[in-house]
């Protein structure tokens, strides 16, 4: 079992626990009932807030993964199921009726010990993955069908398999900002639905034409000519691309120069810049056989079992066969960073460029999220009013941005507002050894502006 699926067995001790509750509630009614000198109304409403605060416990426990759910059992169901046996206990004790006391008392005494021992034994275990085979890893070759092609591009967007407790998302990191169904437009970035139609009509808008810079002009950031196919780096062209964009172009151009359109309410600097980080440069680094894989999933995801509208060509043999991963290469892995490899590496690895504008990393521009100039920011956080954290210097309030970001949530200048909480994925401590972890927070503690 890994730490962030439910374990069955803590939530079967939570149900056994409310069945248990149920159990002394009805019997201590049982025997007020039998007694004349007994309130049963008293007990029965303090035996029965028992009964409902374990019911809600244990109701909580299927909302939690393994590692929350065994800090909420000891802290929280075991103090109150142990109050409410030392109430039981009081009450037969009250009543001279011991030795009426059923034993089902000892036996769940016992019978709890026994499993709490088991479940902290198997729980300290080495634990292993074991992952279904992934979905729809086609191979590439030279004979690859579109519908596999296509699928290439969905394990791109989403990968293969979800990593227990983690999001589905592939290498593009695509699902972070976007989503992908009709009607809904909760992301941080459009909804992708519909896009292979949208393709073909804003190319024709004014707004594309005109904004945040005209047709023919280079986007100073990744010097890519708008408007214009057949200026795009050679490896990731359209065959035969020339000055006439079409659909594929378009989606293409956005992937690879994000601000050359930016939609409507979802850019910066008032729709003139984009948070979308370029897809074929670190931290993403898309290939082109990947580009045209995303693409051809894009232009058919609406239609499913149907790839007339794909206009991307099926790669060669020869194009892909540098980028097949080597024998035995688990390319779903989960994300996690030992802290042997490089600052650089690590950052791009576990994504944060993709949010971070990050001093001393290539390519590190991205806009979601704040700058990492915490050598000057940090202090001056810590000492803000809203500020509700454990820190008291740098290096500590780094690490608990980290580990639990939304201890603090930044106030964006720019936008006039508070980023939005939950902006930061807060599953970085399942991602990060403790040797990484410092590095890491030794490293952003010293990044300023």
């Amino acid at each position: 079992m890994l730490p962030d699926q439910q374990d069955i067995l803590w939530s079967f001790l939570a149900i056994s626990f409310t069945v248990f509750a149920l159990y002394a509630f009805f019997n201590v009614i049982k025997h007020c009932r039998e007694r004349e000198d007994v309130s049963t109304s008293l007990l029965g409403t303090v035996f029965g807030v028992f009964l409902v605060a374990v019911f809600l416990e244990t109701v909580h426990m299927f909302d939690l993964v393994q590692g929350d759910q065994i800090i909420f059992f000891f802290k929280y169901q075991i103090t109150t199921v142990f109050l409410l046996l030392l109430t039981w206990g009081r009450f037969f004790k009250s009543e001279k009726i011991q030795d009426q006391s059923p034993p089902i008392i000892r036996g769940f005494f016992f019978w709890t010990t026994v499993s709490v021992l088991l479940a902290g034994y198997t729980n300290w275990l080495p634990q292993q993955r074991s992952d279904p085979p992934p979905k729809g890893g086609a191979e590439i070759s030279g004979d690859i069908t579109m519908e596999e092609y296509a699928e290439m591009g969905r394990l791109i967007v989403f990968g293969s398999s979800q990593v227990a407790g983690q999001k589905a998302i592939g290498k593009g990191q695509c699902p972070l900002c976007h989503t992908f169904e009709p009607g809904n437009d909760i992301g941080r970035c459009p909804n992708l639905f519909g896009v292979e139609e949208r393709s073909h009509s804003r190319l024709k808008e004014d707004r594309y034409l005109n904004e945040p810079f005209k047709v023919d002009e280079k986007d100073p950031a990744t010097h890519v000519l708008k408007g214009k196919p057949g200026a795009i780096e050679a490896a990731y062209r359209r065959a035969g691309a020339g000055d006439e964009m079409i659909g594929e172009d378009y989606i293409r151009e956005s992937m690879m120069c994000p601000s050359c359109y930016v939609v409507k309410g979802f850019g910066k600097a008032g729709d003139k810049k984009s948070p979308m980080p370029v897809i074929n440069k670190p931290p993403i680094s898309l290939s082109p056989v990947e580009v045209n894989a995303v693409i051809a999933w894009l232009q058919s995801k609406d239609t499913p079992g149907e790839f007339a509208k794909v206009t991307v060509p099926l790669p060669s043999a020869d194009a892909t066969a540098a980028e097949e991963p080597a024998s035995g290469e688990e390319e779903d892995a989960p994300i996690f960073v030992t802290g042997t490899e490089s600052i650089d590496e690590m950052i791009n690895t576990l994504g944060c460029p993709l949010c971070h504008t990050t001093p001393g990393i290539e390519g590190a521009f991205g806009e979601l999220g704040p700058k990492l100039h915490e050598k000057i920011n940090a202090p001056n956080r810590i000492k803000d009013p809203r500020y509700k954290g454990k820190a008291s210097n740098t290096k500590e309030y780094v690490r608990e941005s980290i580990l639990a970001p939304s201890a603090y949530v930044v106030f964006n200048e720019v936008e006039g507002e508070l980023f939005p909480d939950g902006l930061m994925p807060p599953d970085f401590k399942n991602k990060l050894s403790i040797e990484a972890l410092d590095k890491l927070v030794d490293f952003i503690s010293q990044t300023e502006g």
